[in-house]
């Protein structure tokens, strides 16, 4: 069984609605900020955090205007988020409980409270009546209703769905990054995917973000000029989010039709990696969305695996000697290629055959190509000299 989510903008059209949409989400907020005070109070005191089924007893009846299934469910997410943060710090890597008191939150239903009904999505609300949301036209729901989060503006539908059965084609490797989105190949071509556009979108969203930030911090919490510099934030952000959802669903379509049916192996996520770099490329590693193209990439291909890429993209698969270099790797044995073009390859053997074997054939094509912005697709390389490929793509490969 897999699961597919499907997202409606939405937003009340009544006052009784509007009356019982910000009671549930201040709700939730509470909700969520007595838990991060019990949590605090635990680890103040010494003591363990309990279980989930002791802290939904210990919440039972204190949060009147949300159903029973949604504090389960908010106590859910916040038992993960801990359970999270404690095997980061196991591993030595600084990251923080949750700790911050929001005034809205979004709320979570299950199948067990949610309906269906005529076309309306019904949902319960505890003492705060219920929501009915027409469902739009040409919107249909794939399988069976799992669960609904609402959120101010949109709402979440996840529905469970049969698995298609999947044939599977050639065997890739995949190699994700930040100015090159996604490197593919399966030993005869390579598809090279710029991730200028994405890269550009989320340093113009930080940069936005910080000036709003610093006009909110002069004025009052509350006040008029709060809410509107608060509402031109979430505008902004979700813009931003929807605009790099589409390049990265329109990045992995072109994996998909270039590699049809293929079984793909790609690096694990290496957002952590921003921890030993400077403040710079720090915050555009910690903002990739590897994770997002991982799960496109295993809905779009027969099967996506994740393996350790460690350096892959610094071992020649020539020789095997491990060296740094820029986006052109230039090895003492000779071989020069796209660095980008040796990450994918090596990480290609590392699925088959496990290691990083030498003497390995490389591609001899390699196809730049652009999710959205220029949809023309460039060439650079026909002929069996490898060396030729890279040579005529050292412009492409330092613009990239």
């Amino acid at each position: 069984m897999s699961y597919r989510t499907i997202k409606i903008s939405w937003l009340p059209e009544s006052k009784a609605q509007w009356a019982s949409f910000t009671a549930i989400r201040l709700e939730a907020g509470r909700l969520w900020a007595w838990l991060v005070e019990r949590h605090a109070d635990a680890r103040q005191q010494g003591g363990l955090w309990p279980c989930k089924d002791v802290i939904q007893k210990e919440a039972k009846r204190q949060f009147p205007n949300l159903h029973s299934q949604s504090v389960q469910q908010t106590i859910g997410d916040f038992c993960e988020a801990i359970s999270s943060s404690e095997s980061l710090r196991k591993k030595s890597e600084p990251f923080e409980y949750p700790h911050k008191k929001p005034r809205y939150r979004q709320v979570i239903f299950t199948n067990q409270g949610a309906r269906i009904r005529d076309g309306k999505l019904i949902l319960p609300c505890g003492k705060a009546e219920k929501l009915s949301i027409h469902i739009p036209k040409g919107v249909t729901i794939p399988g069976r209703l799992m669960e609904v989060r609402l959120d101010y503006g949109h709402l979440e539908m996840v529905c469970q769905v049969e698995e298609p059965t999947r044939i599977s084609g050639p065997i890739i490797g995949i190699d994700l990054g930040v100015n090159t989105l996604i490197a593919a190949t399966d030993g005869e071509k390579t598809i090279l995917i710029s991730g200028r556009e994405v890269k550009a979108t989320v340093q113009l969203r930080n940069k936005k973000l910080a000036e709003i930030t610093s006009k909110q911090s002069a004025k009052a919490k509350g006040s008029r000029r709060h809410k509107r510099l608060q509402r031109r934030k979430f505008k902004m952000l979700d813009h931003a989010k929807n605009k790099v959802r589409d390049l990265c669903h329109k990045a992995t379509r072109i994996v998909a039709d270039a590699f049809p049916s293929a079984k793909a192996y790609v690096g694990n996520p290496f957002n952590g990696a921003s921890q030993k770099m400077g403040r710079r490329q720090a915050q555009m590693v910690s903002s990739a969305c590897n994770r997002k193209m991982i799960s496109l990439l295993n809905y779009k291909l027969a099967a996506c695996i994740e393996v350790d890429e460690a350096y892959s993209s610094q071992t020649c698969p020539r020789c095997g000697e491990r060296s740094k270099h820029r986006r052109v790797y230039r090895c003492q044995c000779g071989f020069v290629a796209p660095r980008d073009v040796v990450g994918s390859t090596n990480i290609r053997a590392i699925g088959i055959d496990g290691q990083m074997l030498i003497g390995r054939r490389v591609p001899d094509i390699v196809q730049w190509k652009y999710p959205s912005k220029y949809p023309k697709t460039s060439v650079l390389g026909s002929r069996t000299d490898t060396a030729h490929v890279a040579r005529g793509s050292l412009r492409e490969a330092a613009g990239l």
